[in-house]
């Protein structure tokens, strides 16, 4: 955070500044928050009493500061204050709130709500630092990352293909297009990656995620299992009655680490991490929506999808439904699917559940034991189109003639 703030605006005879401005409700957290921002060298005008009420009146669109601490102690609708500010403030700008509540519900919403933190009084000189700082660690962290493509797998039904499709897709990446990949498995106790690839877990995985200011790139050397000379991967089996806290600060950290070596980072993110993972949506490059043709996946798509848009996500989702074939039950008509999806699918997969045995039994990427297959000629197609990937053009004859004809007319 820069030490010298300087004014955005003057709205209502004051000042909004650019790096931060607080708004709280009480005398306790005024002191608190003062001598924090003067220990920072910042401004006193960025703290002001008057909680979230004070910030909707004084933060305009386009006129907000980097960070905002907003209290909603004395608001009488929280949800829908935290709603307007965060539209007020852009997908840019972290919001963090304070409240009186301990409960972990109230957390989850404002952070899906789109805060990034939210803190509970009283308020410390401690707390408020932290939560300033991990803003600050996050946005180096996705300087860093603008170097790599990040794509988000979510299958939005259970057993509709998600994770085969992103370990293929990173195998295509890594060894058809010859990039240099990362594949990610968030889940933490039933992630199969690893033994699609039929490599070992690694050790380090766990403890990355839950320290990550121990993280540096020997440290992520000891939790990368290798498949290959082009692809890294993170998967770990941590025991089921061992709960694993993955927080949004931690993947930031991981992946802006990653991004130093590797130009594509593929996430398996399993849907019930949704709620947590807002940051690690809004900064995907790509988000990929993984679907079976059903009518409860018709639900989930259009579901997930009006969440991703509340989030302002700079990439683009990309709607795939898998597993498509005739002898799959349940299944509603092509046509039907589409009409009920507020937008096309962008991929359909077919069901191929011959070649998806042997590449479970031999721990071996589609495209390796299959590779004129329909389900890899669109695999392929859609690594490419996610990657950014344009296929080398062949010389054949065509192309030598011309080029011989070019040296001709130069004589």
């Amino acid at each position: 955070m820069a030490s010298a703030a300087s004014n955005l605006s003057t709205l209502f005879g004051n000042h909004v500044l650019e790096d931060m401005m607080v708004f709280v409700d009480d005398e306790h957290s005024l002191a608190v928050c003062r001598q924090a921002v003067e220990d920072r060298g910042q401004s006193p005008d960025a703290v002001q009493d008057g909680g979230i009420a004070e910030a909707l009146t004084r933060i305009e669109p386009g006129q907000s500061p980097k960070v905002v601490i907003a209290d909603i102690s004395r608001s009488l609708d929280p949800e829908g204050d935290v709603t307007r500010l965060v539209r007020k403030m852009g997908p840019t700008n972290s919001l963090i709130i304070l409240g009186t509540s301990n409960d972990v519900s109230i957390f989850r919403k404002m952070i899906s709500l789109g805060a990034h933190d939210y803190l509970v009084k009283p308020l410390t000189a401690e707390l408020f630092n932290d939560a300033v700082e991990q803003i600050d660690r996050q946005a180096a962290s996705a300087q860093t990352a603008q170097s790599g493509r990040l794509t988000v797998v979510i299958g939005v039904r259970g057993g509709s293909g998600a994770t085969t499709i992103a370990t293929n897709i990173a195998w295509i990446m890594a060894n058809e297009e010859k990039m240099e990949t990362a594949l990610l498995d968030l889940d933490l106790h039933f992630g199969t990656t690893t033994l699609a690839l039929d490599v070992e877990s690694g050790g380090g995985f766990r403890e990355a995620l839950e320290n990550p200011h121990r993280l540096d790139k020997l440290f992520l050397d000891s939790a990368i299992t290798k498949a290959g000379d082009r692809l890294a991967v993170l998967g770990t089996e941590e025991p089921i009655e061992e709960f694993v806290d993955v927080n949004p600060e931690s993947i930031d950290t991981l992946i802006g680490e990653i991004s130093q070596d590797y130009s594509q980072i593929i996430v398996d993110l399993p849907r019930h991490l949704l709620p947590t993972q807002g940051a690690l949506l809004a900064s995907a490059d790509s988000v990929l929506l993984v679907s079976d043709q059903t009518l409860a996946g018709i639900r989930d798509i259009n579901r997930i999808t009006q969440a991703m848009t509340s989030l302002s996500t700079k990439g683009r989702i990309v709607k795939v439904v898998s597993r498509v074939g005739n002898e799959r039950s349940a299944q509603v008509s092509k046509a039907d699917f589409q009409k009920a999806l507020e937008e096309p699918i962008d991929y359909f997969v077919p069901e191929d559940a011959k070649t998806l045995t042997v590449c479970a039994n031999a721990g071996k990427a589609i495209p390796s034991v299959a590779e004129k297959s329909p389900i890899a000629k669109v695999l392929r197609e859609l690594a490419a189109d996610l990657s950014g990937y344009e296929k080398p053009k062949k010389k054949g004859l065509f192309g030598l003639m011309s080029k011989a004809d070019k040296k001709n007319e130069g004589k």
